[in-house]
């Protein structure tokens, strides 16, 4: 006590604090690399980098040491055993460190893997709950389609409610497909026109001209009928200025065009429909859908799939 000062205890406190500074440093990174390795392998490696931070942390320890020593009994003690103190303590805690970081790092991902599990329950069931929700309604809407049609004699009203079925069997199953060939995609447009045409009557003109060769090519599920669909929201469809929608091939595109007669009254449009198909040609093909518009047509060229 004799020999006490205020400058001995900010000493200690600084290279203490510094010391297991480094070492928490050091351990952190240590074992964000290493915790997912094999448990054999974890503890030699992890025995190596104890050691090892005792070793890098030793230079650091030996020169605070001789820049102030608290005691004379320190002063006093042979070199090489003060060295061999030096070392020990530093092993020591560099292992304690060690033994702190590693617990704080399994601690967390425990409960970060807790998270993912609940998270995935929650998935799953709500799936399950969209699953059986489906399982219900296609066949309740089938079974009233059905009653629907034996309720009326009259030929054009069974026509439309047996196409109706055709689209809504058509999107039932393939909105789980990313892609589905011309073939499948153009038998669902007909029943879709079939629909419009009811609708419209003369007012709108779908003319198809695909080769029978080309109807192996794919293109992603839906997106003709939400071209068609664009087509008549955004335009006047009437008797005397008929809505004329074409689709063909040119080159390695599949085209639908129509003419240009926007609607007086528009509402604002999203672009929801064109970007949904842009953005599923850049997932599924890596490509771009090419959109052309003039003064008197709008364009939007599909590229096709082998």
């Amino acid at each position: 006590m004799e020999q006490f000062s205020w400058w001995a205890v900010v000493h200690i406190f600084l290279h203490s604090f510094l010391f297991g500074l480094i070492c928490w440093f050091l351990h952190n990174w240590f074992i964000s690399k290493t915790l997912h390795r094999k448990k054999e392998d974890k503890i030699i490696v992890a025995l190596t980098f104890v050691v090892m931070v005792a070793l890098l942390i030793y230079p650091y320890n030996y020169l605070m040491s001789f820049l102030y020593d608290v005691s004379e009994g320190i002063l006093e003690i042979p070199l090489a055993r003060k060295q061999y103190m030096m070392l020990l303590r530093g092993v020591v805690t560099s292992g304690l460190f060690y033994f702190i970081q590693h617990h704080k790092m399994v601690v967390f991902q425990k409960q970060e893997s807790q998270l993912e599990i609940e998270k995935l329950k929650q998935a799953q069931l709500e799936v399950s709950l969209n699953s059986l929700k489906e399982q219900l309604s296609p066949h309740f809407l089938f079974n009233t389609l059905n009653t629907l049609s034996t309720l009326t004699s009259e030929k054009h009203v069974k026509d439309f409610v047996n196409e109706l079925s055709n689209i809504y069997r058509h999107v039932l199953q393939h909105k789980q497909k990313d892609t589905v060939t011309l073939t499948q995609e153009l038998n669902f447009i007909h029943s879709y026109v079939y629909i419009l045409k009811s609708r419209f009557e003369d007012a709108i003109n779908i003319d198809i001209d695909i080769a029978e060769a080309d109807q192996g090519l794919r293109i992603p599920a839906l997106s003709l009928q939400l071209l068609i669909e664009n087509a008549v929201k955004h335009n006047m469809a009437t008797s005397y200025k008929p809505l004329n929608i074409k689709l063909f091939r040119e080159g390695d595109y599949l085209v639908v065009s129509n003419n240009l007669q926007p609607k007086n009254s528009v509402s604002y449009s999203t672009g929801t429909g064109l970007h949904n198909i842009r953005l599923r040609y850049q997932l599924l093909f890596n490509k771009e859908i090419v959109i052309e518009k003039t003064a008197s047509h709008f364009t939007v060229k599909l590229p096709l799939a082998a």
